[in-house]
């Protein structure tokens, strides 16, 4: 673990925004209870020189991703914002058909899968043996490998004229992102596109979702920060787009000095950060709606276990650890999780000893309330809700708004 206090971007002193205690690594199941788990910090912090947020204590890769579960999984939502962002590429001559494309963190080769009939060639990259598999069944060809000058090599050799590189959700996830820019900019072509798709940090500030922050996203990125960031290589910051998904992102889309237009949403999205940050405002709201969130999620659970009810969560992703970690829930009050993952299934967060099962087993189980963890799926999930639980269940979903639905 690495524990800085200025900024790992430009080299600034930061200042403390939120500190949400301890917390295990997100992802890092366990196969069985134990007594005991390492936490580490959830400690976010600000930089007023360049606008960057980013977590204190970064852990090491390795103690990340080494026993790494999660699936990008298969929902109408993920769909949409596939078709949206390459409708969005397309339409801004950011790939055609004659393009090849690779993608960094690329997971289970689900985003891939929906860009490979509108590209040349596809290409991923993904350090997780267990998760590329899945990508392989899917017809997409995966460099099993964290993202690195041997790994260029690598891509080099399959002879491809790379124009095209996506880092989805991952590019805040490196404590030195500058080694993997350095090593896009070193493949990319002369005249190819980078995207890079993250949580929105104003979008986590303004809604609160505090689950948000965990361990894999060391940085936060706003407009601000991520222009700055792409000038100190020359790049333009020359478009963005919002969608909703992951509770509120934001795609960037970066090209070599002078080679696309710099659009006039980045100016006005650039204004709307300079007026957010005026007094702290944003930051103490933020502070104010997290503890609101804590306070009602803490007392609909307390009021439904005076009443003999039982309680279990529905989704395993990484913002759970969060969640139950900053709460203080655990199997006490949780008796189970239920989860799609595969991977997942059958393992146990660690700390709050929650196991995760399937839906299947699910069915079988007693249950009367169930605290949505999975939120930022609440559309998908609400839409599955006659069939996927019990009639007279009730749901509570924590984020973005707190509410509560009876089946």
């Amino acid at each position: 673990m690495t524990i800085k206090e200025v900024c790992r971007l430009c080299g600034e002193k930061n200042r403390e925004i939120i500190n949400l205690g301890d917390s295990p690594p997100a992802n890092n199941f366990l196969d069985s209870q134990i007594s005991h788990i390492d936490s580490f910090p959830l400690i976010l912090d600000f930089c007023d020189t360049c606008g960057g947020f980013q977590l204190r204590d970064c852990l090491d890769k390795e103690h990340l991703y080494s026993n790494y579960t999660y699936l990008t999984p298969d929902t109408n939502s993920l769909t949409e914002h596939y078709k949206k962002t390459v409708d969005f590429l397309i339409k801004n001559s950011y790939i055609g058909p004659s393009t090849d494309c690779l993608e960094i963190g690329s997971n289970n080769g689900r985003f891939l899968h929906f860009l490979k009939p509108y590209v040349s060639t596809v290409l991923g990259v993904d350090p997780a043996k267990n998760v590329a598999a899945y990508a392989k069944e899917l017809g997409i060809e995966t460099v099993v490998d964290f993202f690195s000058k041997d790994t260029i090599k690598k891509i080099k050799n399959k002879n491809r004229d790379i124009g095209f590189i996506s880092a989805r959700h991952m590019f805040a996830h490196n404590s030195s992102p500058n080694e993997i820019f350095e090593g896009m900019d070193m493949i990319l072509n002369y005249e190819g596109v980078v995207l890079i798709e993250n949580q929105y940090a104003f979008e986590t500030l303004r809604t609160g979702a505090f689950d948000q922050i965990y361990h894999e996203h060391m940085f936060y990125y706003s407009v601000q920060n991520m222009q700055n960031y792409l000038n100190l290589y020359s790049y333009d910051l020359n478009d963005i787009l919002f969608t909703s998904i992951h509770g509120g992102s934001i795609v960037f889309i970066g090209s070599r000095k002078g080679v696309f237009p710099v659009s006039d949403n980045v100016k006005k999205q650039l204004d709307v950060e300079r007026e957010l940050l005026k007094g702290d405002k944003l930051f103490d709201e933020f502070r104010n709606l997290v503890q609101e969130v804590k306070t009602r999620t803490l007392n609909e659970i307390e009021l439904d276990l005076k009443s003999n009810k039982k309680i279990i969560a529905y989704g395993a992703p990484a913002k759970a650890f969060t969640m139950f970690s900053f709460l203080e829930i655990d199997n006490s009050m949780i008796d189970f999780c239920v989860d799609t993952s595969v991977t997942k299934i059958g393992k146990v967060f660690p700390k709050s000893n929650i196991p995760v099962i399937s839906e299947n087993d699910m069915k079988t189980k007693d249950y009367d309330t169930v605290l949505i963890t999975a939120w930022n799926y609440k559309n998908d999930i609400l839409g599955r809700a006659e069939s996927l639980f019990k009639k007279g269940t009730k749901l509570v979903f924590p984020l973005t708004e707190f509410s509560t639905y009876i089946v």
